[in-house]
């Protein structure tokens, strides 16, 4: 049986020491609130330290915040441009150096494709490090899902992020709409493996994941990724309801 694992998101070090008995990767960002950029390498830092010894692993995501940069969650915000490219290659690095695991990266073309050859350097470089690659939430934001399982799954990622909508905006599907889309990426998933004589790229539901509706998730992946947050900040209860699930 594939081992089922919870990847939480954390822009904090307090979040981190919080989260990680419950995790089996904490993604590290910076302000969250605006769903994360590339973090501070001090905080990768400190992360490393407050995992070291338990089987939690880290992963980076890499997404540079720079003067000019687009903050929408749009196809452009995560065009490739030689500026983005760069700055995402200086900070894999960076990141491998701070002790990441893991780097999450997503570059795509501005009509809305997988970027393959911008991702292909990324992913050799993160590779060089000794990096897990894998692609963020942005899946969600390709004008074509079928053909961007193809891209990803010759590109040789290992996950990727879904919450199974066409956007961003994760409320404009209902959950039983969110999870038929996802049941999609599954089954195109193995089809992709079985194509290419690989294991399947992981689809992780992600984007409103709760204790709530973990067991309808879990039926169809044994992955997660929830940010287990309240209010605004991560909730120990929310973070043993979706473990309880999980068992």
């Amino acid at each position: 049986m594939t081992t089922r694992t919870l990847e939480v998101p954390i822009d904090s070090l307090e979040g981190a020491r919080m989260a990680a008995p419950f995790a089996t990767r904490l993604e590290v960002c910076h302000d969250l609130s605006t769903e994360g950029w590339t973090p501070r390498m001090d905080l990768v830092r400190a992360c490393r330290e407050a995992v070291e010894g338990t089987p939690c692993t880290l992963v980076a995501m890499i997404r540079p915040d720079f003067p000019g940069c687009r903050r929408e969650l749009d196809v452009a915000a995560f065009a490739t441009t030689p500026r983005l490219l760069d700055l995402c290659l200086r900070e894999i690095e960076a990141a491998a150096a701070a002790g990441a695991h893991s780097v999450g990266v997503s570059l795509l073309t501005p009509d809305g494709f997988v970027d393959m050859e911008a991702n292909a350097r990324l992913i050799a470089h993160a590779r060089g490090f000794g990096l897990v690659v894998a692609f963020l939430r942005t899946y969600d934001l390709l004008v074509d899902r079928a053909r961007g399982m193809r891209d990803l799954s010759a590109l040789g990622f290992t996950r990727f992020i879904t919450a199974g909508v066409l956007g961003w905006d994760a409320s404009v599907a209902t959950l039983e709409e969110r999870i038929a889309m996802v049941a999609r990426d599954v089954e195109r998933a193995q089809a992709e493996a079985a194509r290419l004589g690989r294991t399947p790229i992981e689809v992780i539901p992600g984007g409103g994941v709760r204790g709530s509706n973990a067991k309808a998730w879990l039926a169809l992946s044994p992955h997660l990724h929830a940010s287990c947050r309240r209010n605004g900040t991560i909730n120990l209860e929310e973070l043993e309801h979706i473990r309880a699930e999980m068992r």
